[in-house]
């Protein structure tokens, strides 16, 4: 009985001090500190930036000599790329596709590197830069990727876009 008195009373101070706490603090709130609400500003610009880009995780690139696929912990990457062309409609290159195969964990795991054939492509524009985003990835001379397939695609400029990384 003792328990339930005091679980009340507690409970009553609670909703008083809720009710009036608001009137207390208006009370010693001057009109001076009072302030409008502030419209959120409009969208930002961004200037033009020269060039055609690409990403390697959330950091735009030009040429890159490689490119992180999985930013998080590196599983996945494409290293000594080498580029012939470069240019707004696609970049063409080669280089050497490497992947960590965690086994027995990704600690421990081994890496399985396969040259590849590189095309960077579809242009879009993210804040003032011209930037190629897909990467297609095919495995050379008839080999295949540690996946088991001769190729694949991969958007890498999605992680940058998602995170809005200013630079």
């Amino acid at each position: 009985m003792i328990r339930s008195k005091a679980l009340v009373g507690a409970g009553a101070v609670f909703i008083v001090a809720a009710l009036v706490s608001p009137l207390i603090s208006s009370a010693f709130t001057s009109e001076s500190d009072k302030t409008e609400k502030v419209e959120p500003l409009p969208t930002q610009s961004y200037a033009k930036v020269e060039g055609v880009w690409t990403y390697d995780c959330e950091f735009p690139v030009q040429r890159p000599e490689q490119i992180m696929l999985t930013c998080a912990d590196g599983g996945m990457i494409v290293i000594d790329i080498k580029w012939r062309t470069w240019n707004s409609k696609e970049a063409i290159g080669s280089g050497i596709y490497s992947q960590n195969m965690c086994e027995p964990n990704c600690a421990e795991g081994k890496r399985v590197e396969v040259p590849v054939r590189l095309r960077l492509s579809e242009l879009f524009e993210y804040k003032g830069r011209k930037v190629l985003k897909n990467l297609d990835i095919k495995a050379v001379s008839g080999r295949e990727l540690p996946n088991g397939t001769a190729g694949f695609t991969w958007d890498v400029a999605e992680f940058a876009v998602k995170m809005n990384f200013e630079e």
